[in-house]
């Protein structure tokens, strides 16, 4: 790997990273659609989309200034956005929200997934999504897992699966693998090419893990004191290759 990319790579995180901690101004973030699966905004079809606790705010950014274009109300508590394609998944205290942005300016929503209270970051493809779902302390009474719905049918998102897992956070998905964030427990990685029947393959401990970002053959790993940065090429066993203390 080139010097050069790792350090291009790390800049972005950091960007993305300080953006979330300070709620502020994410306009100014890269252009790039690529997001963690805790992220509070997304950036996708040069519009910028800030998932608030109640609504969802909408600015086109395409004239390098923020213009205001829509505010989408939400009646319960979002957390996490994620975008794929024409779509954005919304994750939020009590279910998983999926809206169409084929008009950029003007999310319709079009199915919904429900589950009991709890904190539940989401990635997706085009035939599932992948959900954490943390049932401790004030995110309420889930069960704590990996959970695998079949979105063919966006407006019926249709539960396939549930793998248990203590204490998920943040998740990625490459390819067949879905790699769950799970705090000091490590990053597990989960082979999902069966979603009715998900399977653990291993995890590394290296750090206390909160979110993940793969890009390429990568994985930007989020942790609680910095960046961790894997080759992802083999997924069978991935290796490390730096980290950036902050």
């Amino acid at each position: 790997m080139r010097f050069k990319q790792f350090v291009i790579v790390i800049f972005l995180f950091v960007v993305i990273v300080s953006c979330e901690k300070n709620g502020g101004a994410a306009a100014e973030a890269s252009s790039t659609g690529k997001g963690g699966s805790m992220a509070r905004f997304t950036i996708a079809a040069n519009h910028l989309y800030l998932a608030d606790y109640n609504a969802l705010e909408v600015y086109d950014i395409s004239g390098g200034n923020a213009t205001k274009k829509a505010s989408v109300p939400l009646d319960w508590g979002v957390e996490t956005i994620f975008p794929y394609k024409d779509k954005l998944f919304i994750g939020s205290t009590n279910g998983m929200f999926i809206y169409s942005i084929a008009d950029p300016a003007n999310p319709v929503k079009l199915g919904s997934a429900q589950h009991v209270r709890s904190c539940d970051p989401v990635v997706a493809d085009e035939k599932y999504s992948y959900v954490t779902l943390r049932g401790s302390g004030q995110c309420g009474a889930a069960q704590d897992g990996l959970y695998i719905y079949d979105i063919k049918d966006v407006l019926r998102p249709k539960q396939l699966s549930l793998l248990p897992l203590q204490s998920p956070y943040g998740l990625g998905l490459v390819d067949s693998v879905v790699f769950v964030c799970r705090a000091d427990k490590g990053l597990t990685a989960v082979n999902v090419k069966d979603p009715v029947n998900p399977k653990e393959m291993y995890t590394v401990k290296d750090a206390n893990f909160l979110d993940v970002i793969p890009i390429d053959q990568l994985l930007i790993c989020y942790v609680l004191d910095g960046i961790l940065l894997y080759d992802a090429s083999d997924l069978k066993k991935i290796v490390k290759l730096g980290n950036l203390n902050y």
